[in-house]
């Protein structure tokens, strides 16, 4: 598995092929793709690719956010890249959404759908509220980030 994941990433969707091996379904502006593996290891390996592992970059947001579930994972600082689990990471229906790429989260046909701002959606079972719940974190996350990494002192570094 060669992806990284960047600003263009909409969502990694979790799928399984014909003999159940794991696959992700990789939304991406104008396109899609199927790659093998669970999308936990795409975040993963774009963490390392973007200098931090995985459990570094959560442990840094439950630093900032406090202990919680569902901790979103900042990817790619210079992009302001941050994903957020629909559910617990380890879970196999775990879908993986581009915060800064969201527009939308509303029910419909009693599934949730996420739109993105290019008008692309995709359904979750997970509920509008948790889904806004993860979108808030994620906010404050980015807002902390960029905060801390706005001020004087750390510009002169």
């Amino acid at each position: 598995m060669s992806y990284t994941v960047t600003e263009e990433t909409l969502a990694l969707i979790p799928q399984y092929g014909q003999y159940g091996e794991p696959q992700t379904l990789v939304i991406k502006e104008h396109s899609e793709s199927i790659l093998d593996g669970h999308p936990i290891k795409l975040i993963e390996e774009s963490c390392l690719y973007f200098g931090s592992s995985m459990r570094g970059r959560i442990e840094a947001a439950r630093h900032i956010l406090g202990p919680n579930r569902k901790t979103p994972v900042l990817v790619d600082w210079q992009a302001q890249t941050i994903f957020f689990p629909t559910t617990a990471k380890e879970k196999a229906e775990c879908i993986w959404i581009n915060f800064k790429q969201m527009k939308t989260v509303q029910k419909k046909s009693g599934k949730v759908q996420v739109e993105f701002q290019t008008g692309q959606c995709i359904d979750t079972d997970a509920s509008a509220y948790s889904i806004e719940r993860q979108r808030i974190k994620t906010l404050e996350l980015a807002y902390e980030m960029q905060r801390r990494f706005q001020l004087p002192e750390f510009k002169n570094r």
